[in-house]
């Protein structure tokens, strides 16, 4: 498929590597989860929509996002938009408790923090009072948390 790897090595460097692959097969299966198919360039449309959150939200490349997350197309979702917009991800492995996964956040300075609503409890004991951090929470409500399906959507 790949005739020259300039153009591709090029694309990841730029963390667009999701862009690339949007462009030439975009209706291939990106992610592949329980909860559906994703393709490439819903991957990447998906991807757009955050960034443009999350700068909306107040972060600029050099800044860290926090991930608290099962397997899900939003992981990747997630993974693409750092990439892309520059930012320092920091995945939080699911069986923390709160306040490991508060540590965490501390120490990579997070200003942004996405967690699945299935670790509703760990995730929402993570984030201190007073501290500012835009917070989307994933498939499901948690109190503190904005709906990242409405974040991305707007």
């Amino acid at each position: 498929m790949v005739q020259d790897d300039t153009e591709l090595l090029a694309a990841a460097a730029r963390g667009l590597a999701v862009a690339y692959w949007a462009e030439r097969v975009p209706d291939r299966p990106a992610v592949v989860s329980a909860q559906g198919t994703c393709t490439f360039a819903q991957l990447n449309a998906r991807a757009n929509q955050l960034v443009r959150a999350l700068r909306r939200r107040g972060l600029a490349p050099g800044d860290a996002v926090a991930l608290m997350c099962t397997n899900r197309a939003e992981f990747c979702e997630v993974w693409a938009a750092c990439l892309r917009a520059g930012l320092r991800l920091t995945t939080l492995n699911w069986h923390l408790t709160g306040e490991e996964a508060g540590y965490i956040l501390a120490d990579c300075e997070a200003k942004g923090f996405v967690a699945d609503a299935r670790l509703a409890d760990a995730a929402q004991r993570a984030v201190p009072d007073g501290r500012r951090v835009a917070c989307l929470s994933v498939a499901g409500d948690m109190a503190g948390f904005e709906p990242y399906e409405a974040a991305i959507g707007g």
